[in-house]
């Protein structure tokens, strides 16, 4: 009876451990989840703001707000490398649109021709963002096999 007993116990102790580890990976994996899910919140929210600008460059402010929410907690999620792509792609928009109202004020002169140029140059890196930005998403989101 003793050894019955011993027996059963054993069982038991390894059912727990059994049950205690798939709990731990069960956990596990429900954080990569949902850490998951709010990166992709943020990658979503760059891309929308990168699409928006390129398709309106004249609205550039009225998607700068939606883009700013969608990426406020990015410095909790992200390591510096995205979260400095994030503050160079609301620079450069930024940039466009303040080249793009002070072009639009002048008279021609030469002020004017490098507003347009600064304009034309952060308008170009906005459109080739629309692809390269999943390169700098990639390591967060498992883009890691996706061919660019």
């Amino acid at each position: 009876m003793t050894l019955f007993f011993s027996i059963a116990t054993l069982f038991l102790s390894v059912a727990v451990v059994v049950i205690a580890w798939q709990q731990w990976f069960v956990a596990r994996n429900k954080l990569r989840l949902d850490l998951f899910d709010r990166r992709y919140k943020v990658y979503e929210a760059t891309q929308k703001f990168v699409d928006s600008t390129n398709n309106d460059p004249a609205h550039v402010d009225s998607y700068l707000n939606d883009f700013n929410a969608g990426t406020s907690n990015a410095e909790f999620l992200f390591d510096a490398d995205v979260l400095n792509y994030i503050k160079l792609v609301r620079m450069r928009a930024v940039d466009m649109r303040t080249a793009r109202v002070l072009y639009e004020t002048e008279q021609d002169s030469e002020e004017r021709t490098r507003n347009i140029q600064k304009y034309e140059a952060d308008r170009k890196w906005l459109i080739e963002q629309a692809t390269a930005m999943t390169k700098t998403f990639a390591p967060y989101l498992g883009f890691q096999n996706v061919k660019i």
